[in-house]
């Protein structure tokens, strides 16, 4: 049996998690004191597997200590430590970044924006630009292979400069409200972005109201989750 660390919360939130609460496999989620620090822990088997319900388990615990009216600083899933005793020991070692990102967090929250192009949009660039099936044996094969693959690259490229615009305009729009914004753009073969931003708690509703003002349309969508811990 291991120790499995969700979050950490700061000391002042030092109450015993939900009764009810319930983390990976089902097991109950306890707390733990670390110098000026408040640990979420559970018992786990050792070597747990990475698998959907393990890591929705592990949100569910960090979403409850951010319902506590804290901001906890997260744990990657999978952090499992040999005993409590190891678990402390670790955050001990590292107690002044930790205690310092949590000083910074407190107050906040994370908001992120999911930009897509719709499904019309993505038939209409992205169909006529597939690949082709090419016979090998044909003169110029070769050619109109890469002509096939120039045609998808433009068509993406396409749908990206839109998601650019939409980006620009959800920036602008929300720009009063945000603290610190990070953008990730998904390594797949259709576009699709992601942008995280830091919020106030006071401003989530102002945030979410701000977005509002821009439109999606029958061709670019996006969609505001949160909020949630950073």
């Amino acid at each position: 049996m291991t120790t499995h660390l969700y979050c950490v919360l700061p000391n002042e939130r030092r109450d015993e998690p939900p009764a009810d609460l319930r983390g990976i496999d089902g097991a109950r989620v306890r707390s733990m004191q670390v110098e000026g620090l408040v640990a979420w822990i559970s018992d786990a088997e050792r070597g747990v597997p990475v698998s959907i319900d393990g890591v929705r388990a592990h949100d569910a615990v960090v979403e409850a200590a951010l319902e506590t009216g804290a901001t906890p600083v997260p744990a990657r899933f999978g952090q499992e430590f040999a005993s409590d005793d190891a678990c402390r020991g670790a955050l001990e070692n590292y107690s002044d970044s930790v205690t310092s990102l949590l000083a910074d967090m407190q107050g906040f929250v994370e908001m992120t924006l999911i930009l897509t192009p719709s499904t019309r949009r993505m038939l209409r660039d992205l169909e006529p630009g597939l690949p082709a099936m090419v016979d090998p044996g044909k003169p110029g094969a070769g050619r109109e292979y890469m002509e096939s693959l120039q045609a998808r690259e433009a068509a993406t490229g396409a749908v990206r400069r839109s998601l650019d615009s939409l980006a620009q305009k959800l920036t602008e729009a929300t720009k009063a409200f945000v603290r610190r914004r990070a953008v990730h753009d998904q390594v797949t073969r259709l576009p699709l972005r992601t942008i995280s931003h830091l919020v106030s708690r006071s401003d989530v509703a102002n945030y979410k109201e701000a977005t509002f003002t821009v439109s999606a349309t029958s061709e670019l969508r996006f969609l505001v989750i949160g909020p949630r811990a950073p």
